[in-house]
């Protein structure tokens, strides 16, 4: 490309050719080599038509009409980056665009070339005078939807925020005995924008404890054998992009939350020296619940439907330990594994 912009420019088309077939064994045959052949032919005053029967038959013109709407979004630099592939690894708002659209202007207000109807409604395209092109050009058939004006739509909904609804099994890793078995797991988690590379959820996980055994709780001195119906985390999780086609999404992430385990006891304190009576007065719960911190690294994949809408599959390892709690008596083993379905929305 560097080669391509001071020649292109100087009207010199002696290695011009060279220069797209070195692009088109990189990329295939695109576009944009198409549209230098037809911009050369066109400054050469050669037969065209043929090159832009070929551009039109290839819906070239609704790549090119993409291209220069995305290159006027100011975020233009970001959408370029996020989907390379669409625009053949040529920059938005690249010098060969502005001098594409310079020497099509050039054209279409010079005496010196008599363009023909064809010519003038491609010249119109690549000058940026889309409107008019539309105007002059009629097509035969329903124009349909372009991979790039999909990707346009798609990056529109991957720039906001979604909510993750996600629901599997935990289960032990660890231990000949372990208290907690394999239970069921969901959690709601706010996922950041997918448009970056960093991806954070912040929410609430939830494990039912529905195949767990009895355990020791030391409160006041006295021991309680006592039993947990769920335990509860909230915290998030950072992540970070390996892989985006746009379809598929792969990431790791690491995450860190608060975790509390019920035991089924709690205290009510009450307040104003002890009065209170017929709903006066003031008073407290206090959950005695086994509360520690859990740690997670896991890897996600998952599914574009539509929209903002995904379908996913997490696979996680746990590290929780429990007996971080003084009031734990018994032992309870903290390495946890996890397999989840997700479906983001």
């Amino acid at each position: 490309m560097d080669k391509l912009v001071p020649l292109v420019d100087k009207n010199d088309f002696t290695e011009l050719e060279s220069i797209l077939s070195t692009i088109q064994t990189a990329c295939g045959e695109n576009e944009f080599t198409q549209r230098m052949r037809i911009l050369r032919a066109l400054l050469e005053k050669k037969s065209s038509g043929e090159l832009i029967a070929d551009y039109l038959d290839k819906n070239y013109h609704e790549t090119l009409v993409m291209r220069w709407d995305y290159a006027a979004e100011e975020q233009h630099q970001r959408i370029y980056r996020d989907n390379k592939s669409d625009f053949n690894y040529i920059p938005l708002n690249h010098a060969i665009d502005s001098l594409t659209q310079v020497k099509a202007t050039a054209l279409l207000n010079s005496t010196s070339f008599n363009l023909t109807e064809q010519e003038r409604e491609i010249v119109l395209l690549f000058a940026d005078y889309v409107d008019d092109f539309y105007q002059s050009y009629e097509q035969t058939t329903p124009r349909k939807p372009t991979a790039l004006e999909s990707s346009q739509e798609y990056f529109t909904y991957k720039s906001k925020g979604g909510v993750n609804l996600y629901a599997g099994i935990e289960f032990p890793i660890t231990g000949s005995n372990p208290l907690f078995k394999g239970s069921p797991t969901v959690a709601l988690m706010y996922s950041s924008p997918l448009h970056t590379n960093f991806l954070y959820e912040l929410g609430l996980k939830v494990r039912i404890n529905s195949n767990d055994r009895d355990f020791e709780y030391l409160l006041h001195n006295e021991v309680e054998i006592v039993n947990s119906s769920a335990s509860y985390a909230i915290g998030g999780t950072l992540g970070y992009k390996l892989f985006d086609n746009d379809k598929f999404i792969l990431y790791p992430k690491v995450g860190l939350f608060f975790e509390s385990t019920s035991t089924g006891l709690s205290e009510v304190t009450y307040y104003d020296n002890g009065y209170y009576e017929d709903g006066y007065g003031n008073s407290s719960v206090r959950y005695n619940n086994v509360n520690t911190m859990r740690t997670t690294l896991a890897l996600s994949a998952m599914r574009h439907i539509a929209k903002k809408k995904y379908i996913g599959l997490e696979a996680a390892y746990h590290y929780v330990p429990y007996n971080w709690d003084e009031n734990l008596i018994t032992a309870i083993q903290p390495n946890y594994a996890s397999l989840q379905l997700f479906f983001r929305f």
